[in-house]
């Protein structure tokens, strides 16, 4: 074996197999312990943040009208959600009017919302870098970047996170799934941001009760 291959073959050996992969995944899902740095301390990644948009419709060329963030401090669940002004250029026969009798967000309400740069602000140190979580990323990511006004980061999708946190050893924990899916089923759903984030994480707390 040469150098090269020496090289190779050191560097294949520091890489994650599937299985250490999938025990880290679940760890930052959990906001469990990671590594240590450099002096010997355990490192934390802080837990998820769950996210929803409420929108002017369905269509591709719909634009955010509300976004909800929610995530675990603690025991408690800290939610906030800002209803967005939307920019001169979003386009205004877009706006849904069926739908904002479902969200109870009249298009007037909007007139005096913040600014879209200024939600954009907001979010972007709200979130600080933590992942985000959603129960309809596809969409959900569409609304964030329509308000970064770039590609934002990946949303990550709820259902499979839960299948790689609530499990042991590539084996589902049928039990703490049931929590999580038990706790969403019984609340009600009021179809504002804010509401819906707050109820994919109190699910998520339920499974991570022992």
């Amino acid at each position: 074996m040469d150098e090269t291959d020496l090289d190779t073959f050191t560097l294949k050996m520091g890489e994650p197999g599937p299985k250490e992969e999938e025990f880290f995944a679940r760890r930052r899902a959990l906001g469990l312990g990671v590594g240590l740095d450099e002096n010997g301390k355990l490192v934390h990644q802080k837990g998820p943040v769950f996210i929803d948009f409420v929108a002017s419709s369905l269509s591709e060329n719909s634009w955010p009208v509300e976004v909800g963030v929610s995530w675990l401090e603690g025991n408690r669940v800290e939610t906030h959600s800002r209803l967005i002004q939307p920019r001169p250029d979003w386009p205004e026969e877009d706006w849904d009017i069926e739908g904002a009798k479902l969200h109870q967000v009249p298009r007037s309400d909007l007139n005096n919302a913040a600014p879209a740069d200024a939600v954009k602000e907001w979010l972007t140190k709200t979130v600080a870098g933590r992942a985000l979580v959603s129960d309809a990323p596809s969409f959900d990511q569409r609304w964030l970047n329509r308000l970064l006004n770039a590609t934002g980061p990946k949303i990550l999708d709820f259902d499979e996170l839960a299948r790689v946190a609530f499990s042991e050893n590539g084996a589902l924990n049928p039990g703490q799934l049931h929590l999580v899916y038990k706790t969403l089923a019984r609340r009600d759903r009021l179809h504002r941001a804010g509401e819906t984030a707050a109820n994919l994480c109190r699910a998520w707390q339920a499974g991570s009760r022992r």
